[in-house]
């Protein structure tokens, strides 16, 4: 059995807009391109809000190849964790938990999440609970707002932070 180099880098909120983290954000957004445009029809003016340099992200590398990629905004509600995205080929494989699990280690205080209904009970099992089950549309796909109700959590994979 192979067993595939995984590597997690984390490109801080700081560093973002540098432009040595601009190739790892390019990268992200391969991976969101791919996953929301490409694959769900999301207009690339709503995926790419031009947030992306004012926001941290996680990109996850599979032997050098991008993966999946979650981002991290600070709003006025809380820390928001969005753009959750693992490439077709990689899911069933649980990077998509890998990608959360490890944004959780990272941030703290008040995390939300707008998850896509059909997917809400993967963030169930993580633990996330839904903060209101009135359902909106974003980008025409249904939502619901889940919270993250419990402290810290803890990464399964060594993150590599861009500074």
């Amino acid at each position: 059995m192979h067993i595939m180099e995984t590597q997690l880098i984390y490109i801080q909120e700081s560093v973002a807009a540098k432009e040595t983290a601009q190739a790892y954000i390019s990268r992200c957004q391969d991976v969101r391109r791919s996953v929301f445009v490409e694959g769900q029809g999301v207009a690339e003016e709503i995926d790419f809000d031009g947030k992306d340099v004012s926001c941290a992200h996680l990109l996850l590398l599979l032997e050098g190849e991008a993966a999946g990629t979650l981002r991290i905004r600070r709003t006025e509600e809380g820390t928001k964790l969005e753009r959750i995205a693992v490439l077709e080929k990689h899911r069933g494989k649980q990077f998509g938990k890998l990608l959360v699990e490890s944004a959780l280690a990272l941030v703290s205080g008040r995390i939300y999440i707008h998850a896509q209904t059909r997917i809400a009970s993967f963030y169930e099992k993580l633990g996330f609970k839904i903060e209101d089950p009135s359902i909106y549309y974003e980008a025409d796909i249904p939502h619901v707002t889940m919270i993250w109700p419990k402290g810290p959590g803890v990464s399964q994979c060594s993150i590599i932070t861009l500074s």
